[in-house]
C-alpha cells in the first residue's frame, strides 16, 4: 500500500507525458516582430481535419497540447493579415516550436513550408530516430504486405536483418520494445515479433535506435514506437488480394468509420497469408558451393492470419476510451533436405568442417542432421493481445493515461519421432544424438501502465508513469527423444516473472537553441521457477542534450545508464537432456550497459538532411542466446563483459519534384568475453576465456537505399541492400560472403470518375540479381538460413 501511494504521490506531483504525445508551441508576429494576439491557429491531421486549435495570447504566444506524435498542418488566421500554412513533425515526449511571421491581408498569401524555414533541423529529441507513415510503407516494396522486420531493417541504419523474423540492431541480439499507442507489447513466446502484428494497421511510427529516455525500459536495443490507424468520419475500407512467388496467397481487408454522432470510431482489420516458402531453407546449392542457397522448398509451406481492432470513443471534452486487440496464428512446416542429399553423405556426418571453419564433432549435436525428405516436423504459434487505455484530460496543460493490457502466446513444436531418429542399422545417423523435440507452452503476461502528463509551462514538459507486469509461462507437455527404443524425457512446468518499473523525466528548453533531456527511471524485477528465485534491478540516470548550433545544423549527445533484463525463459533441462550444456543452476542475469552517444544533423541545399551519429555501449552481463533445435526457442545467456561499438551515417530528402530518396550506411562491432550465466544451454568450454570474441550476430558495414518517384496516382520505388555478412565459423571469427541485393515495385491508383475509380494495382519484383547468400551458417532455428533468390507479387485491391 505504501509503494503504491508513493507511486501516485509521485505522478500527481510530478509531470510526465505518454510515450506517443508531443506539444507545439509558438509565438505569432508582424513583420516589424509585433506580437499578435487573438489570432487563430488550427492544426489539421493528414486527412484535413482539424484535431485541436486554440487562439494566441497578448503576447502573441499559442500552445497546443497533447498532439500524438507525427505530421501535421498548421494554419494561422488574424483579422487583416494573410493566412500563414505550415508542416510541422512532431516527436514524441519533446515539443517543437513555430515562429509564425504573419503578412499584411492586401500582400501576396504567405505559404510557408517548415522543413524549409526551418531547414530540417529541428530541436525534436537528443537520440537517432527514424520516421514512417502509411503512406511512405504503401510505396516500398511489397507494400503493406511487407512483414515489420524487414520494413524497419530495410529503412533504418544500425539495424542488420536475421532469419525468420529476427533484427539485430546495434550490436543487440533482439531486445526490442515494441509500444502500441503508447503501451509496451509483452515479448512473443519464441522471442520473435515476426508477423503478430501487421504493417497494414499502422498510421505513423518512430523507431528510436538510440537515445532512448527514461520512460521506455527493459528491452532496449531500440523502441518501435507505433501509432495504429483511427476510424474515419464516414465508413469507408480497401479489400486487397496479392499473388507471387513459391505460391503465395495474401487476401486482406480493412474497413472504418464512426456513428452517427460522431464520438465513436473503429477500425478493423484481417489478412490471411499462405505460401510454400515459410522460412529461408537451410539447404545450399550443393556440397561444392555452400555459399549459395538451393531455391527447392522442401516441407517449407506455411499460413498465418492476423486480425485488428481498434475502437475509440470521446466519452465527452475531458475523457477518451481506447480499446486495441489484435490476433494472430502462424504454422510452418520445418523445412528438411530435397531427397537427392544422401544420410551417407560427408555433409551430415560428424567430423564434417564446412567452408567456412564449421566442424560437426562426435561430442556434439551436428546442426546438419540428415532426416527423410517426409519428415514432417511443425511449429505453430499463437498471439492474442488486449488493452484498453483511458486518457482524462485535467486541464490544456495536463493530462493522465491508465492502460491495462494482457497478451496470451503460445507455441507448440510438434515431432515426427520414427523420422527424426532415422537410422542406418541400429544406430541413429548423427551418432546417438537426440532431436526430437515435442512442446506446447503458454505464456499469458498481464499488465499495467499509466503515465501523467504536465506542460508546467514553455520550458518545461515533465513525464512520470510506472508499469507492473506479471507474466506465468506454463510448459504443459515437453518430452524429448533420443531413441526410437527409449522412454523421452518430460517435463512440465511453471516459470514465473514480476516487473515494476517507475519514471520521472523533463524535457527543459534551456534557451530557444539549447534543450536538455533529463531523467531517472528504476526497474526491478522477480524470476521464481521449480525452487529457483532471483532477482534483479536498477537506478538508471540518463541524460541528454541537443543543441542548434545554427538553423542548419543540430549537435546531440547522450549518457545513460541502460537496464535489460532476460526473458522470462528457462529451458535448462531441454538443454541439458540435449547433450550440448553442463547442466547447473540457472543463473541468468540482467544486463546493465552504460551507454554513449554522440551526433550532428545537417541540412545539405534545400531538401536534404544528413546526420552522423556515433555510439558506444560498455556492457555487464552482456545478453545473447541460443537456438534450441530445429526450433524457433530461443534461450538466453551472458557474456561476463561485453561492448558494442559503431558509427551510423544517413542522408534522407527529396532530390527533385517528385523524387525523394533515402541512404543509410552502419559499421557496428559488438564482442563479448567469459561467460557470467546460462552455462546449461551450451558447451561453454569451447569459448577461450579472458578474450574478446565477435557475437554471432554482427555484421561489420550494412548499407541501405532507396529512391522513390511520385506523381499523382503513379508510383515506383528501387531499394538496395548491402551487407559485408554475419559472423560464423569457430568463435565466430569468421564472416559469411557479403551480399547485395535489390528490389523494385511500380504501381498505380487509377482515379477520376471511371468504373475504375478507387482501384490499385502494383507489381514487385524482389532480389533482382537472384543472389541466395547465406543469411546464417550453422547457427540458430535449422541450422542455416539462405535468403530467396528473385522473386515475384502482384497486388490487386480496390477502396470501397
Amino acid at each position: 500500500m505504501q509503494v503504491a501511494s508513493m507511486i501516485l504521490s509521485l505522478l500527481l506531483g510530478s509531470s510526465a507525458l505518454a510515450g506517443v504525445d508531443s506539444a507545439l508551441t509558438g509565438a505569432i508576429q508582424d513583420a516589424d516582430h509585433v506580437a499578435i494576439s487573438k489570432a487563430q491557429v488550427q492544426v489539421l491531421d493528414s486527412a484535413g481535419k482539424v484535431v485541436k486549435e486554440t487562439p494566441s495570447n497578448e503576447t502573441g504566444e499559442f500552445q497546443i497540447f497533447p498532439l500524438e506524435f507525427g505530421t501535421y498542418q498548421v494554419i494561422v488566421h488574424a483579422k487583416g493579415y494573410a493566412d500563414f500554412q505550415a508542416s510541422v513533425t512532431l516527436s514524441s515526449g519533446t515539443p517543437s516550436r513555430l515562429q509564425v511571421v504573419l503578412a499584411p491581408a492586401d500582400a501576396k498569401e504567405i505559404v510557408v513550408n517548415v522543413r524549409e524555414k526551418r531547414n530540417l533541423v529541428q530541436i525534436t529529441d537528443s537520440g537517432s530516430k527514424k520516421d514512417l507513415n502509411r503512406q511512405q510503407i504503401a510505396e516500398l516494396p511489397q507494400g503493406h504486405d511487407i512483414s515489420l522486420p524487414k520494413l524497419i531493417s530495410s529503412t533504418t541504419p544500425g539495424v542488420v536483418a536475421g532469419p525468420f523474423g529476427q533484427m539485430f540492431i546495434r550490436g543487440n541480439h533482439a531486445n526490442i520494445q515494441y509500444q502500441i499507442d503508447g503501451v509496451q507489447l509483452p515479448e512473443a513466446t519464441s522471442g520473435s515479433f515476426s508477423d503478430a502484428f501487421s504493417p497494414r494497421n499502422i498510421d505513423h511510427m518512430e523507431i528510436i535506435t538510440g537515445g532512448i529516455p527514461a520512460e521506455y525500459g527493459e528491452r532496449l536495443s531500440a523502441v518501435m514506437n507505433i501509432i495504429t490507424i483511427s476510424g474515419p468520419e464516414k465508413t469507408s475500407g480497401d479489400a486487397e488480394i496479392s499473388y507471387g512467388s513459391y505460391n503465395s496467397v495474401t487476401p486482406q481487408v480493412m474497413v472504418g468509420g464512426s456513428n452517427q454522432d460522431g464520438n465513436i470510431h473503429y477500425f478493423a482489420s484481417a489478412k490471411y497469408n499462405q505460401t510454400n516458402r515459410a522460412v529461408d531453407t537451410p539447404q545450399p546449392l550443393s556440397y561444392a558451393d555452400e555459399a549459395h542457397g538451393g531455391q527447392d522448398a522442401i516441407h517449407d509451406a506455411g499460413n498465418s492470419d492476423v486480425e485488428f481492432v481498434r475502437v475509440d470513443d470521446i466519452l465527452d471534452n475531458e475523457n477518451k476510451l481506447t480499446v486495441i486487440g489484435f490476433n494472430s496464428r502462424e504454422f510452418i512446416q520445418i523445412p528438411t533436405f530435397p531427397s537427392n542429399f544422401l544420410p551417407t553423405d560427408a555433409y551430415f556426418q560428424p567430423g564434417y568442417t564446412d567452408p567456412f571453419g564449421n566442424q560437426q564433432t562426435p561430442a556434439s549435436q551436428p546442426l546438419f542432421t540428415w532426416a527423410p525428405p517426409t519428415t514432417n516436423d511443425t511449429t505453430t504459434e499463437n498471439n492474442a493481445y488486449l488493452e484498453v487505455v483511458w486518457k482524462h484530460t485535467f486541464s490544456e496543460s495536463s493530462f493522465l493515461q491508465i492502460a491495462p493490457y494482457y497478451k496470451v502466446a503460445t507455441v507448440n513444436v510438434t515431432n515426427d519421432l520414427a523420422n527424426d531418429l532415422a537410422t542406418v542399422g541400429s544406430q541413429p545417423i548423427s551418432g546417438a544424438a537426440p532431436d526430437s523435440f515435442l512442446l506446447s507452452r503458454t505464456t499469458n503476461n498481464y499488465g499495467l501502465k499509466t503515465d501523467y502528463t504536465y506542460r508546467a509551462d514553455e520550458r518545461n514538459l515533465w513525464k512520470a508513469g510506472f508499469q507492473l507486469q506479471n507474466s506465468q509461462s506454463i510448459t504443459s507437455n515437453m518430452s524429448i527423444w533420443t531413441s526410437l527404443t527409449s522412454p523421452p524425457f518430460t517435463f512440465s512446468g511453471l516459470d514465473n516473472g514480476n516487473l515494476e518499473a517507475v519514471y520521472i523525466q523533463d524535457s527543459y528548453t534551456v534557451t530557444p537553441n539549447l534543450t536538455l533531456n533529463m531523467g531517472l527511471r528504476n526497474t526491478e524485477v522477480q524470476f521464481q521457477s521449480d525452487q529457483i528465485y532471483s532477482s534483479d534491478g536498477l537506478l538508471q540516470p540518463r541524460i541528454g542534450l541537443e543543441y542548434l548550433l545554427s538553423e542548419r545544423t543540430k549537435l546531440h549527445a547522450f549518457y545513460g545508464k541502460l537496464f535489460q533484463p532476460a526473458p522470462f525463459e528457462n529451458l535448462r533441462e531441454a538443454f541439458t537432456v540435449v547433450g550440448g550444456g553442463l547442466g547447473g543452476p540457472y543463473n541468468i542475469k540482467a544486463e546493465s550497459d552504460d551507454y554513449f552517444e554522440a551526433g550532428v544533423s545537417q541540412q545539405v541545399g534545400e531538401q536534404q538532411l544528413m546526420s552522423l551519429v556515433a555510439y558506444y555501449k560498455n556492457a555487464a552481463n552482456m545478453l545473447d542466446d541460443t537456438g534450441l533445435l530445429n526450433t524457433s526457442l530461443a534461450q538466453p545467456y551472458n557474456y561476463s563483459f561485453g561492448y558494442a561499438t559503431g558509427v551510423e551515417l544517413s542522408i534522407v530528402g527529396e532530390l527533385a519534384p517528385n523524387w525523394s530518396e533515402f541512404f543509410n550506411y552502419a559499421y557496428e562491432d559488438a564482442r563479448g568475453e567469459g561467460i557470467s550465466g546460462g552455462i546449461f544451454a551450451f558447451n561453454s568450454a569451447n569459448i577461450p576465456p579472458n578474450q574478446y570474441l565477435f557475437l554471432d550476430h554482427v555484421q561489420l558495414d550494412t548499407a541501405t537505399a532507396g529512391l522513390t518517384y511520385k506523381k499523382d496516382s503513379y508510383w515506383s520505388t528501387l531499394q538496395g541492400l548491402y551487407g559485408s555478412g554475419l559472423r560464423t565459423g569457430p568463435n565466430n571469427a569468421n564472416t559469411l560472403p557479403t551480399h547485395l541485393t535489390f528490389d523494385f515495385t511500380v504501381g498505380y491508383k487509377f482515379i477520376g470518375d471511371s468504373g475504375w475509380k478507387g482501384t490499385h494495382v502494383a507489381v514487385d519484383w524482389l532480389n533482382i540479381t537472384n543472389l541466395a547468400y547465406p543469411i546464417t551458417i550453422n547457427n540458430g532455428f535449422n541450422g542455416s538460413h539462405y535468403a530467396a533468390g528473385a522473386q515475384y507479387f502482384v497486388h490487386l485491391g480496390r477502396e470501397f
